[in-house]
């Protein structure tokens, strides 16, 4: 019986493990961007690095003068919050300032994007929308 149990308890902690980090993959993929100082349009792409770590880049711009932008690594070292679902403790580098970052789904499809400095109250918020597909 105690085996029984064991086993019973070893399979619901994988199985735990397991939804929690498909729950943290669901960033992952392409969003629509606009940048709150030009308003530009970009696209980012959210990805896990192999360190279980997300980081996003820019891989589309709207504007062909930012393409220099394209490919650049724009946050890193995002990591997922099982308990707030959210990412947290990321760097992001804007307008010549690192900040501090955190994202959660502010609604299925659309992310609430928050760059401070210090503590999460002195930031700013930006939102952006889940794309199907890369842009060309």
């Amino acid at each position: 019986m105690k085996r029984l149990l064991f086993i019973s308890l070893i399979a619901f902690m994988q199985t735990a493990a397991a939804f929690s980090q498909t729950q943290a993959d669901d960033i992952t993929g392409y969003y629509l961007a606009t940048d709150p100082k030009t308003g530009d349009k970009l696209q980012m792409e959210i990805y896990k690095t192999p360190e279980a770590k997300y980081e996003i880049k820019v891989v589309w711009v709207e504007n062909p003068a930012a393409s220099s932008h394209v490919g650049t690594v724009q946050f890193r070292n995002l990591t997922y919050d099982p308990k707030n679902r959210e990412w947290i403790n990321g760097k992001v580098m804007y307008d010549g300032s690192e900040y501090s970052t955190k994202i959660s789904f502010s609604e299925p499809g659309k992310l609430k994007v928050r760059g401070y400095l210090g503590i999460s109250l002195l930031g700013k918020s930006v939102y952006w929308t889940k794309e199907k597909e890369l842009r060309k």
